[in-house]
Formats: C-alpha cells, sequence, structure tokens
C-alpha cells in the first residue's frame, strides 16, 4: 500500500453494507406504505433505493428528475414520518437522481392488477392495447343503490347516474370535485359499474392521474409514446381520478390534452374527479380548464346531518348491528368531516363492543370513540347546547328535536338554534337538521326572533348571554 493511500473494503464486506441498506431501506417503505396509498408507493417509490443512512440523514435514489420531484412536492412529509417511526429520531430526507442504481426488472416493470369478474372489462380491452400497471379496479359494493343520497351529494349522484345512462352525451366531460372522503370515488365506480350493466362489451379505462404520470414515464423510458398514446384513444370511457395532480405539471398536461381531446371529438365518455373546480387547479393550462367545464361540472358538499346519521345507520346495518338513533345522533353530531372517517367510526365502535361482549349504546360508543371525541374542535358540540338549553327550560331533549310547536317548546329550540349559529361553524341547513329535520328558513326565522326579543326584552338578553358564557367555558 502506498503511503496516504486508504485500506479498500474487502468483497463481502462491501456485500454486508449493501446487504444492511437493502434491509433498512425495507423496512422504511413498509413504515410508508402504511402512510400512503399502495399505488402511490407503486408508482413513485417501487423503483427507489437507499444510498446512505446515518443519524441525521436519510437518502434515497430514485429514477429520475421528474419522480424526484414529485416526490418532495406530495411525499416529502410522510417520508420523514416513516423514517422517525424506524429510527425513533428524525433524519434530514434527500433526494437522488441515479437511474442505474434502481432500473427495476423487467416482471416488475409489468405488475398488472386483476379485475375480478365478472368486472374484467373495466379495463381497455379488446381493441385497446394491453393494461399497463397501476389501473384500478371496480369495488362490487360501490354501486348507485348502495350510496346514501342526501341534500348534500343529490345532484352529484343524480349528475353520475344521469351520465351513466347516456355515455359521451348527456354530460360530458362529467367533473366532479370535492373535498376527500366525500364519496366521489363511489359515485365513479357507481358510473363505471351502471355503463358496463348496460353494455357489457364497453371499454372502460379507469385509472389514477398518478397512475397516468406514471405510464408517461414509462413511455418516454422506452421511446413507446405510440403505444401510450393509443390506449388512451381507443377506450369508450375514460375516467381519471384526482386530475388536480396534473397541477405544475407541463409536459403531462400537454400529454394528457390530446387523448382527451380525441375521445370528446368522437363523442367517447370522458370522466374527471378533483378536490377543487377546474378554474382553482394551480397553472392548469387554460384550454384544459375550457374542455373540462364543456360538460357538466358538480360539486360533492360534506355530508349534513340528517345524511350522516343515514350513513351510519346503512353501515351499521350493513354489518348486521344497526346503531339505535341516540347512537347514530351521537356519532353523527361529533363526526362532521366526511364519510370515511364515519365509517371509521362504525367499525371502531363495532369492534370494542364485540371484544368486550357489550351492546351497542351512548357509552359504549363514547369509550370507543373517546380519543376521536377528545381531539374535537374547541366550540361546543350541538349535543352540548341541547342539554344546556334543556336543563335551562326544563325540557327533555327529545322534545326540542320532536315534532312539538307548542310555545313551552318552540322556545327553547328558537334559543338552541341561535345558540348553534353563534357557536359552531353548522350551517343553516345543518343546524335545521339537528331540530327534527327543519329546513333552513326556519332557523333564519328562530334566529331573527331571539335577535329581535334579546334587544327588547332585558330579561331574554340575560338570559342568553348566561347561555353564552356557559357554553363557551367562561361560567361554570
Amino acid at each position: 500500500m502506498e503511503p496516504g493511500s486508504l485500506p479498500q473494503a474487502s468483497a463481502p464486506a462491501l456485500q454486508a453494507g449493501v446487504d444492511h441498506l437493502a434491509r433498512t431501506w425495507d423496512t422504511v417503505t413498509r413504515a410508508l406504505q402504511s402512510r400512503i396509498r399502495a399505488e402511490a408507493f407503486q408508482t413513485w417509490f417501487r423503483r427507489s433505493a437507499l444510498v446512505r443512512c446515518d443519524d441525521q440523514v436519510l437518502a434515497f435514489a430514485v429514477q429520475n428528475d421528474f419522480a424526484r420531484n414529485w416526490i418532495v412536492s406530495n411525499y416529502l412529509a410522510e417520508m420523514g414520518e416513516a423514517a422517525r417511526e424506524v429510527f425513533g429520531s428524525p433524519r434530514q430526507i434527500e433526494i437522488e437522481v441515479d437511474a442505474e442504481l434502481v432500473r427495476p426488472r423487467d416482471a416488475e416493470r409489468e405488475t398488472v392488477l386483476v379485475a375480478p369478474a365478472p368486472l374484467a372489462r373495466t379495463r381497455a380491452t379488446q381493441a385497446a392495447p394491453a393494461a399497463m400497471p397501476g389501473e384500478l379496479v371496480l369495488n362490487p359494493k360501490y354501486t348507485f343503490d348502495n350510496f346514501v343520497v342526501g341534500p348534500c351529494n343529490r345532484f352529484a349522484h343524480a349528475a353520475a347516474a344521469g351520465a351513466a345512462e347516456s355515455p359521451g352525451k348527456t354530460y360530458n366531460p362529467f367533473f366532479l370535485h370535492g373535498s376527500v372522503g366525500l364519496g366521489k370515488t363511489h359515485l365513479l365506480q357507481s358510473l363505471c359499474g351502471s355503463i358496463l350493466a348496460r353494455n357489457p362489451q364497453a371499454r372502460i379505462l379507469y385509472l389514477s392521474c398518478e397512475s397516468f404520470v406514471n405510464h408517461f414515464i414509462d413511455a418516454l423510458e422506452k421511446s413507446d409514446l405510440l403505444r401510450f398514446r393509443d390506449k388512451y384513444r381507443n377506450v369508450d370511457v375514460l375516467v381519471v381520478d384526482d386530475i388536480h395532480l396534473l397541477a405544475n405539471q407541463e409536459r403531462t398536461q400537454e400529454e394528457f390534452f390530446h387523448p382527451f381531446n380525441t375521445l370528446y371529438q368522437a363523442g367517447k365518455q370522458s370522466v374527471l374527479s378533483s378536490d377543487s373546480p377546474p378554474k382553482d387547479i394551480p397553472t392548469l393550462q387554460e384550454r384544459l380548464v375550457s374542455r373540462f367545464t364543456w360538460g357538466l361540472v358538480v360539486e360533492i358538499e360534506p355530508p349534513c346531518y340528517e345524511t350522516r346519521m343515514a350513513i351510519l345507520k346503512r353501515k351499521s346495518r350493513d354489518r348486521g348491528r344497526e346503531f339505535n338513533d341516540d347512537v347514530a345522533r351521537l356519532l353523527a353530531e361529533r363526526i362532521e368531516s366526511n364519510i370515511r372517517e364515519l365509517e371509521g367510526a362504525v367499525t371502531r365502535v363495532l369492534a370494542h363492543c364485540n371484544l368486550v361482549n357489550a351492546p351497542v349504546t351512548v357509552e359504549t360508543a363514547r369509550e370507543a370513540l373517546r380519543e376521536v371525541f377528545a381531539a374535537r374542535r374547541g366550540e361546543p358540540t350541538m349535543e352540548e347546547i341541547i342539554a344546556c338549553v334543556s336543563q335551562r327550560f326544563a325540557v327533555r331533549a327529545s322534545e326540542m328535536q320532536g315534532k312539538k310547536r307548542t310555545n313551552a317548546i318552540a322556545f327553547p329550540r328558537q334559543v338552541a338554534m341561535f345558540l348553534a349559529r353563534r357557536l359552531t361553524n353548522h350551517s343553516l341547513e345543518d343546524i335545521g337538521g339537528y331540530f327534527g329535520g327543519r329546513d333552513h328558513s326556519t332557523v333564519v326565522h328562530a334566529i331573527t326572533k331571539i335577535e329581535a326579543k334579546s334587544k327588547s326584552d332585558p330579561q331574554c338578553g340575560d338570559m342568553v348571554a348566561d347561555l353564552l358564557s356557559r357554553l363557551r367555558g367562561l361560567k361554570p
């Protein structure tokens, strides 16, 4: 060995280091998979490898700049959480590009999800080219009949059903937008299933926007853009979920425009979903915004109280133990954001009751969901408002939420409606739903009446101020 030179690591030592990195990366990616969708993991992390890892840094490589930029924009936080879980302390995440290091085996590149019979025709079949990795399959439970319809989603449900009845004619394109967990995927899959029920030969390509991006990357790597374009143009129905992921992807938007335009000109149906309307998707090309709005743009709204009640009773009934009204009311009031959380609450309550061999009651539901309830927002719940007003006027909560219109019940009910509007973020329709399904005009009348009476009657004003203080936690 010459002076100043470093000893070379032996081949076994080098191999041991490589094996250690592979095992470590396998552990980290397993933690990551619990935080992101399986499809997203397959798209962006399947072809990745750990480069180095120490007490401060976790560095891994991906196949190209496009993948690196996508992960940085969309999954860096989840990557950091996975590293913290595995190592017990935070790591700085670094992403390198090394196409040779992460080149996949041919078998891995051709992994395809198989659609269950009789829904195998949800892919672009027969005349269309072969399926690519990452396409989605239909859930047989996602049908129009299984969709709980309420005031918040009635128009979206009807529009999706209308598009399914006359593909390419009635509403084309059909653009559905709304926050996560509100039922967009349910309606999209119901639409596909309904089309197939009418025409089993229909060629339907249903996939996520991430899959489209991944297919485009594969086509670029293989210099096979012609096959890629033919695949998307030779279908009867194209359904793309989460189209907002095209934001900031100039080249991918360009590539999506052409098959979309071709299908429209040919009278074929396009169905898109997003978390926001076309005009609010950042950096979306103006011509795409224009074309996405050619047909029908529909928003699916968060479930109102009545719809949440119906969902809870339907989901619990499907699991063999339908919730009574008291239990459903408790959960419908506390869990407001989306349908997935409602379904999770049903599962958790039933699992808890099965484990402790107890009936489903308000008490057991509270016990099962104590962590969920403890983490709720700081404003008072409708349950607390109704209980507080009921105690003040010595009436039963069930009477305030019932149909009675005697003054002894109507006035406390109006006070509760007024307080709900002042202290919560509930809509007028939602507040009315808590009080026997009354419409928004009844709530407006109640608010106006209590506001006027509070000003003209000092005793009423003091009573309302006292209730506001109690519900805000300012008084015991």
